[in-house]
């Protein structure tokens, strides 16, 4: 037993001096991407906290320790690499900070963009080549805007939605999906602004929400995604960029412009902390009977745990304080805040391509919404949207997925 025992480890520094690991050496040199691989124990915390463990014979540990051990084509070369969430939320509870969403997304920043699965590349492309990543065009998306102003005429006679306004205080983002698959959620966040009384624009161009190259691991093309949005923003001299509810299109943005050094001369919030801000600056006349099911909350990975963990602002309190006056009926969900399930669906996995990892790591998600009684899951993130509305499908489960503004814009009376 003791020769095998000493024959493997032979075997296994052999392939550590003969390989090549590019991998290892960038998550070990580059500050911005330090995994601290090094001082990983092997206590298993990360498997305790990952939906996915064990999944096609992979968890988070066995990740790090290819990755030390010379083994990083094996990582490279995995599905699990795209059918993990990059939730963080092994890194979060992780004794050494060993970080472990890091590795994933250098690791899929080493696959061939050809051979990168699903749609998340080709979703990434679009973005660079026509400014979102449903590659609507921009007068399809001025016709859309205007026609889901017109639907609201009757109702508010003295809307307006301001394009390409130059000095407005507040620039607003918009993710794809609601222009292609739900125009009318449009009208919420046009409520929201109105009634607010503030200074806003919609631009006509770079007015995504989302960044798909996080998830594909393009970083040249996020960067240059991200920079061709500052440059829009600058231009029309916008001291606030309203982003709106995307967990990763907002940590995507935050955590970009340190990782690529990108300076803007504006300041980025997240619109439910401007909901939060504009509530307890009275703007609201808020009627909470408008809202009588019983709503749960969803907390997004990139906007509650990624956030906190690299130090931005989060919206797991201004969230709460929202609910608190839009619903009736809203209860917790364990576990919540930083500690949240991932609703299955970020990372990329929506669009990569392997819904049966999804549906199997969903089902912890399933259970914590089941556990509420909840008609309704508040998502302030489009993508986590999806995600719950996909595990509802799945599991035959009769709540359904809200956005925040949906709620918000119900309880104003104007």
């Amino acid at each position: 037993m003791l020769e095998k025992g000493l024959v493997q480890m032979a075997e296994t520094l052999k392939i550590q001096k003969d390989n090549e690991t590019p991998l290892k050496d960038l998550l070990l040199e580059e500050s911005k991407w330090s995994g601290n691989l090094q001082d990983c124990m092997i206590c298993g915390r990360c498997l305790s906290v990952c939906p996915l463990a064990g999944y096609d014979g992979m968890d988070p540990r066995k990740l790090v320790r290819l990755v030390l051990l010379g083994m990083e084509q094996d990582v490279i070369k995995s599905d699990w690499i795209w059918q993990c969430t990059t939730c963080d939320r092994c890194t979060n509870v992780c004794p050494m900070n060993v970080k472990i969403g890091n590795l994933v997304t250098r690791a899929r920043n080493m696959v061939p963009k050809d051979k990168k699965p699903g749609g998340a590349q080709k979703t990434c492309n679009l973005h660079r080549d026509t400014g979102n990543n449903m590659q609507i065009k921009t007068e399809d998306w001025l016709d859309t805007l205007d026609w889901m102003r017109e639907e609201l005429e009757d109702e508010i006679p003295d809307l307006e939605v301001p394009i390409d306004k130059k000095g407005a205080r507040y620039f607003a983002t918009i993710n794809s999906k609601l222009p292609n698959y739900h125009p009318d959620e449009l009208q919420d966040i046009y409520k929201v602004f109105h009634a607010a009384k503030v200074d806003w624009t919609m631009p006509s161009i770079w007015w995504e929400g989302t960044n798909y190259c996080m998830f594909s691991g393009d970083l040249e093309t996020w960067e240059h995604n991200l920079r061709q949005q500052v440059k829009k923003v600058e231009e029309l001299e916008i001291p606030v960029m309203a982003y709106t509810e995307c967990g990763h299109g907002y940590f995507a943005t935050v955590h970009g412009y340190k990782l690529f050094g990108i300076k803007p001369k504006f300041e980025v919030i997240h619109v439910v902390k401007l909901y939060a801000k504009w509530i307890r600056e009275g703007r609201f006349k808020l009627d909470p009977s408008k809202n009588p099911q019983r709503v749960t909350l969803h907390d997004p990975c990139n906007v509650g745990r990624k956030a906190v963990m690299n130090g931005y602002p989060d919206i797991l309190d201004d969230a709460r304080f929202v609910l608190d006056n839009v619903c009736a009926d809203w209860k917790e969900s364990w576990p919540n805040r930083e500690n949240n399930i991932c609703c299955s669906g970020g990372g990329g996995t929506l669009i990569s391509g392997f819904r049966n990892a999804r549906m199997f790591y969903g089902k912890s998600k399933v259970d914590q919404i089941d556990r509420t009684g909840a008609e309704l899951v508040c998502t302030p993130c489009v993508n986590c949207y999806d995600g719950i509305g996909d595990l509802a499908k799945e599991y035959k489960r009769p709540w359904k997925p809200i956005h925040l503004w949906r709620l918000l814009a119900r309880a104003i009376v104007l």
